[in-house]
């Protein structure tokens, strides 16, 4: 099975960027108990099987005006696949990177740009996966964006998007949880294609929607 994993590189330095642990936390259904610097891995543990072929897009936020953030992200993207292919040791999936990137600013022009990176990444027919706990808080939106247009023309299928939640004590990540958030995107699709003929019957669609 093709598989394509979006992940938020995060731009922070390794003094507070931490290890957690998210077996049974939050409602992503995780077994994997070993800690993880990128929840989404704590995902693929559980979902890759041998025969797959994953493609996972790397999508780093570059501060061009700040060498130190520049080389967070050299370094945290490397963490990633190190993390990864401890993972895949036991498994074997078939995983190549690719790495894109934007500057670290919020003009319509970027948005744009990053949405075209994500979209040139698809694939007919492929499983889509996300990760949205780092980066910009622009884009989880921009990635929702990107996800809606390949179902419709890609015929991908959205398989799961997650963000890692940490409190922090002394510095250090404390009561993990790891949420899975993929039901905004179908919710997002839900509003997009709803054609009722009063606000009652589709706020009526959207209570059926929130009770499944």
């Amino acid at each position: 099975m093709k598989k394509i994993v979006f992940v938020d590189i995060c731009m922070r330095d390794e003094k507070s960027f931490h290890k957690a642990c998210f077996k049974g936390t939050g409602n992503a259904g995780s077994n994997y108990a070993e800690e993880v610097y990128y929840p989404i891995n704590a995902i693929l543990a559980d979902k890759l099987k041998k025969d797959d072929e994953v493609k996972i897009v790397l999508i780093q936020t570059i501060d061009k005006t700040d060498t130190d953030e520049q080389n967070n992200v050299i370094e945290n993207t490397k963490k990633f696949k190190t993390e990864l292919s401890h993972i895949n040791e036991s498994i074997n999936a078939k995983i190549n990177y690719v790495e894109v990137s934007a500057y670290y600013n919020e003009f319509k022009e970027n948005h744009e740009k990053r949405i075209m990176v994500i979209l040139e990444q698809m694939e007919e027919g492929a499983e889509l996966y996300g990760d949205i706990t780092f980066g910009p808080r622009t884009v989880p939106m921009e990635m929702l964006c990107a996800f809606a247009f390949a179902e419709k023309f890609y015929d991908t299928n959205v398989r799961k998007i997650v963000y890692g939640q940490v409190q922090w004590k002394n510095n250090e990540p404390d009561k993990p949880q790891l949420f899975d958030i993929t039901s905004l995107h179908y919710l997002n699709s839900l509003t997009y294609n709803m054609q009722p003929d009063s606000v009652e019957k589709a706020m009526e669609s959207l209570k059926r929607f929130f009770s499944l």
